[in-house]
Order: C-alpha cells, then sequence, then structure tokens
C-alpha cells in the first residue's frame, strides 16, 4: 500500500508515520513545522495539492491536519464535536448536532469525504502522546505542574483519553482490512477532564494541590463543548 499522511509533522501523524507496517510506501507532509523526509504542504494552495498527489500516487489519504480539499482524500479523521455531547459516549449510528461553527466544519468535512466510493472517517477524542513540541492535554498539565503553575480544570468536560499510538494502531488495522465507513476510536476510560489531570499528576508525581476544579461556564469558552 501507498500511504500519504497529510500533517505528519503533528502528533497523530508522526504516530502513523512511525507505525506504518514496514512494507507500506509512507509519505509524509508537512506544514508550520518542518521535519526531515516530510514534504511541504499549504494545504490551502489547490496547486501544491495537486502536485503532491501526483508526486505521492497513494492508494489511500489520512488526513491529520487542517484540510480543504478533503473530496480529494479517501481517509478523514474527525471528532466527537460533531455530536452535542449529552449522550456520550457514541456509537457510529448515533446522529450527529454540531453546537459551534469547528464542530460544523467537522461535519461537513465527513459529508464531503463520504462523497467518494471508498472513504474511511474516523471520529476520535481527546488525543494525547508524549510530544514535548504538542499542545496536547497530557503535555500541558506537566509542564505547567512542573514548572509550578496552577491550573483550573473542568469537572464537568467528559471524555475518552486517546493516546495517539493507540489512534494509529486502529486505522493501520482498518487500512489493512480495507474497511470504509464511519469509525470511532477513543480511549477505554471514559472520565472528566479534572479526574483525567489528577491521573497525569499521580502518574508523574506532581503536585496535584496546584489543579483545581471548576466547571465550564467558569473558563468564558466561545465554543460549546
Amino acid at each position: 500500500m501507498k500511504l500519504l499522511v497529510i500533517g505528519a509533522s503533528g502528533q497523530v501523524g508522526g504516530a502513523l508515520m512511525r507505525l506504518a507496517p514496514k512494507e507500506w510506501e509512507v509519505a509524509g507532509t508537512y506544514s508550520g513545522k518542518p521535519k526531515a523526509g516530510l514534504i511541504h504542504l499549504d494545504v490551502s494552495d489547490r496547486d501544491e495539492v495537486f502536485e503532491v498527489f501526483e508526486k505521492t500516487r497513494p492508494d489511500a489519504a489520512m488526513l491529520t491536519a487542517a484540510f480543504t480539499n478533503v473530496d480529494l482524500c479517501e481517509t478523514y479523521i474527525s471528532t466527537d464535536y460533531v455530536f452535542d455531547g449529552e449522550n456520550g459516549p457514541y456509537r457510529e449510528d448515533e446522529i450527529p448536532n454540531p453546537l459551534g461553527y469547528y464542530a460544523w466544519t467537522k461535519l461537513e468535512g465527513e459529508r464531503i469525504t463520504a462523497l467518494t466510493q471508498e472513504h474511511l472517517i474516523i471520529r476520535t477524542t481527546g488525543v494525547y502522546s508524549a510530544d514535548p513540541d504538542s499542545l496536547n492535554f497530557v503535555m500541558q498539565v506537566i509542564k505547567r505542574l512542573g514548572a509550578g503553575e496552577t491550573m483550573r480544570v473542568p469537572n464537568d468536560q467528559y471524555g475518552s483519553p486517546t493516546l495517539a499510538d493507540s489512534l494509529a494502531e486502529g486505522i493501520m488495522s482498518l487500512l489493512r482490512l480495507g474497511k470504509t465507513g464511519i469509525y470511532n476510536i477513543a480511549g477505554s476510560d471514559f472520565m472528566d477532564r479534572y479526574s483525567f489531570a489528577l491521573l497525569i499528576a499521580d502518574m508523574f508525581d506532581l503536585d496535584k494541590r496546584l489543579i483545581t476544579p471548576i466547571d465550564t461556564p467558569s473558563l468564558g469558552q466561545k465554543a460549546k463543548l
């Protein structure tokens, strides 16, 4: 198989590059974070998109970065944000109900991707890794508590933290099996964000007293969660 990983410099894309079977021919792209062996791709540049696809000729393209031409891809990473959060965890056949603009664009990406004959749409949530350059929640907790800083973390936002490598392994399994359609891939534990922060602090021997539980409205976030 020839696989193109768009956004290979990120945590999910990087995991896909590392865990791809050795017999596969894998190419990856970057935009803002150059890495050796990756091809530059500005996904907002239509001509460059076509040039990369012409150069790599992939059997499947895995989109792990923002991409405006998703109908060019056979595979697409989406998120649990397509749901309203009222009755999670969710099955693949449940009806989406995006609450904000970001979530709406994710659902639109799914709909456009689904226009292709053989599409694979993967929804995930709370992706984290040990990448020190990443801004994922685990690294935020480690860096801030490690520096003695306090954190306010909501105790009313629930999800299933998902290790990037586990997500990548799930994706590779679906590709190997030639699966199409929509699949939800997430971690097995369902917890609120505050409990997750306490777990991280325990794992890395950090001071849990620096973490304060709050409710979501106290954060003043613009996007609905």
